[in-house]
């Protein structure tokens, strides 16, 4: 979600006063392809590492702050209001919160829990991100790489990804 909905970091947790200045760093391309991607069908979802245990996190709040699934809803419902039913699984998850789950590094988690939902192989998925290491993953889903944390998502990223596919016949 950071630096690819939107071009902002929420870090730990971004105060409800910086709200604002987060959706206005909204990704008008991610707007626009969550719209087009939404008319032609396609299951969208948010897998993100802004965990909601932050919340419980010393000085932070679901008063004073805003994370994780909330903030990505709350972005899509300022800038695509339209297409927010098309997510419908947005998960936070950070593996450093939970040490039972300390190897669940990276999207691993996100992605196998979005394809359970779905029903669709992984294979069959695209995860869009801005980290190359949450890309990596044994699980045979995509990874395309957001290249502008400045801009967040972006055709550029979309049409680079594009041309790597067809230059290996995936």
């Amino acid at each position: 979600m950071d630096h690819t909905i939107s071009s902002k970091h929420c870090g730990p947790g971004l105060l409800r006063s910086d709200l604002d200045n987060y959706i206005q760093g909204c990704s008008q391309d991610f707007v626009s392809y969550a719209c087009a991607l939404a008319k032609a069908g396609f299951h969208q979802a948010v897998a993100t590492g802004s965990d909601p245990k932050e919340y419980t996190l010393p000085g932070q709040s679901k008063e004073s702050h805003i994370l994780g699934p909330d903030l990505a809803r709350a972005v899509m419902e300022a800038k695509c209001p339209d297409v927010i039913d098309c997510f419908q699984i947005m998960i936070g998850f950070d593996c450093r919160l939970h040490p039972d789950l300390e190897l669940e590094k990276g999207k691993r988690r996100h992605m196998r829990l979005i394809s359970e939902f779905y029903n669709v192989p992984q294979n069959k998925m695209i995860l869009i991100d801005d980290s190359k290491s949450s890309l990596e993953n044994e699980s045979g889903y995509h990874g395309l790489l957001v290249q502008n944390r400045d801009v967040g998502f972006s055709k550029h990223d979309a049409s680079s990804y594009i041309k790597k596919m067809e230059s290996t016949g995936t």
